[in-house]
């Protein structure tokens, strides 16, 4: 199944339902998942990675570990900084024709080098698996990194990250309808500072998740 699949699979009203109690609208207010405050905790600053951000993150049920913290906020920190500057903070997925995916998001780029840096490629693992890493980047670019985890890997046919960025980019920059309705979710829930991206997550994964008991996110096991 694809991404553009899965979502067609929603009905407008369920999408709706599922925004509204996600963020506490209507008759949820007071009830929002703490999911609901990744996008608006603390300060954002656009081209560094600071404490907020890390509380933000446990907002989605993921913890970066001390090593990581300590690493990530100080010695790691300008390199940080460099790469997100190289990033327009309002740059969003669906404004990138396809055509121009490796521009963007290929090898040597500066996303790809955030990510890895995350991860700890190129050194002993600290502890960030690819949800955790995917959930840092999509704090600081929320309209241009897709969040990964397991269910909404399983309802779009994913078994790990590999190849999400190129579905994800795929789906926004070809299907048109895909768009207009995410835009016409966004604007009848109200949620007019999200990007499509996050409404798009967030209506996968309430629906992924009916049913199941747990955390608020459903993580692989992180590596090293």
């Amino acid at each position: 199944m694809t991404i553009s699949s899965a979502f067609e699979e929603i009905p407008d009203e369920a999408a709706r339902t599922y925004l509204q109690r996600y963020y506490g609208l209507g008759e949820w207010e007071g009830k929002e998942f703490t999911g609901a405050h990744f996008d608006t905790f603390g300060i954002n600053e656009p081209n560094a990675l600071t404490a907020d951000d890390l509380i933000a993150v446990a907002c989605l049920s993921k913890h970066v570990p001390a090593r990581a913290a300590l690493g990530l906020l100080g010695d790691y920190s300008s390199k940080i900084t460099t790469l997100l500057g190289y990033i327009p903070p309002d740059l969003s997925i669906e404004d990138i024709p396809f055509d121009e995916h490796d521009r963007y998001f290929g090898d040597e780029t500066p996303p790809l080098r955030l990510w890895r840096l995350l991860r700890r490629h190129e050194s002993t693992r600290w502890g960030i698996g690819a949800t955790t890493a995917s959930k840092l980047m999509a704090r600081k670019r929320p309209g241009l990194i897709p969040i990964y985890d397991s269910v909404v890997a399983g309802l779009t046919g994913f078994n790990n990250s590999d190849g999400t960025w190129r579905a994800w980019h795929h789906a926004f920059a070809t299907d048109g309808d895909l768009v207009r309705r995410l835009e016409t979710l966004r604007s009848t829930t109200g949620l007019h500072g999200l990007s499509l991206l996050r409404i798009l997550d967030v209506v996968l994964w309430m629906h992924g998740s009916q049913g199941s008991v747990g955390p608020e996110s459903v993580d692989e096991p992180d590596e090293g």
